[in-house]
């Protein structure tokens, strides 16, 4: 489980920032709005990562309280600000920060830096090959997919997708995590990520994916279709 602290004096900053995180099935385990409140939530939950806003209440600012995480934690720590300019670029430098978000908050910014932040946190097993429905394998390595060691031509989104998919096998990933990973800084346009599903679909004439009514999709690993029999001559 992917755990995350929240630091923001804003209570409906915070509220927005949760529901978000939770949606992707992440965990908050707390959230904070000082710095002497975060650590101790650090020091506490271990968390994998800190949402940590650079202009909160108390006498410690952002960075201060970045370079305390640093002596007592090895989590990822993502800025919150409303800056965008070489000086926060710099603050985030000094602070060994590991990226940093503008406000007003993005989803589908949020969403794409968290995850790039896990996958980081837990990495590929070591086997770089999955096994997919049909006779299909993806190489993890070389990020494409294969039938009978026949390279399958793909669009570069529809080997992203398969992928993501692959990472999280037997497990939904949400129509908004998906499109976050394909395309960045739009809105969700389910349309356009069924589309890609679509054409996987048409080129590998095998359906592996299972539409979770709602939420998002999840790829079927080690499944094997029925051969048809041979009908008598």
């Amino acid at each position: 489980m992917y755990k995350i602290v929240i630091v923001e004096d804003e209570c409906i900053a915070a509220e927005y920032l949760k529901m978000i995180v939770e949606k992707q099935s992440w965990c908050v385990v707390e959230s904070v709005d000082n710095g002497a409140d975060a650590l101790e939530s650090v020091r506490k939950y271990e968390p994998d990562l800190v949402l940590l806003d650079i202009m909160i209440k108390g006498a410690m600012s952002g960075c201060e309280v970045a370079m305390h995480l640093r002596s007592i934690s090895d989590c990822a720590i993502v800025f919150t600000t409303a800056y965008a300019d070489d000086e926060m670029i710099t603050y985030a430098i000094d602070a060994k920060a590991d990226g940093y978000i503008i406000k007003p908050y993005n989803e589908r910014e949020i969403i794409a830096t968290i995850s790039l932040l896990s996958a980081k946190k837990n990495p590929l097993p070591s086997t770089k090959i999955s096994k997919i429905a049909g006779g299909f394998c993806f190489n993890h390595e070389t990020r494409l997919l294969y039938k009978q060691g026949r390279m399958i031509k793909m669009s570069p989104n529809a080997l992203k997708l398969i992928q993501t998919l692959c990472e999280h096998k037997n497990h939904c990933v949400s129509y908004e995590r998906l499109y976050a990973t394909l395309w960045d800084d739009e809105q969700l346009n389910l349309k356009k990520l069924q589309m890609v599903i679509y054409r996987i679909r048409e080129i590998c004439d095998v359906d592996f994916f299972e539409n979770i009514n709602g939420v998002g999709y999840q790829i079927k690993i080690d499944y094997k279709v029925p051969s048809t029999p041979d009908l008598p001559q």
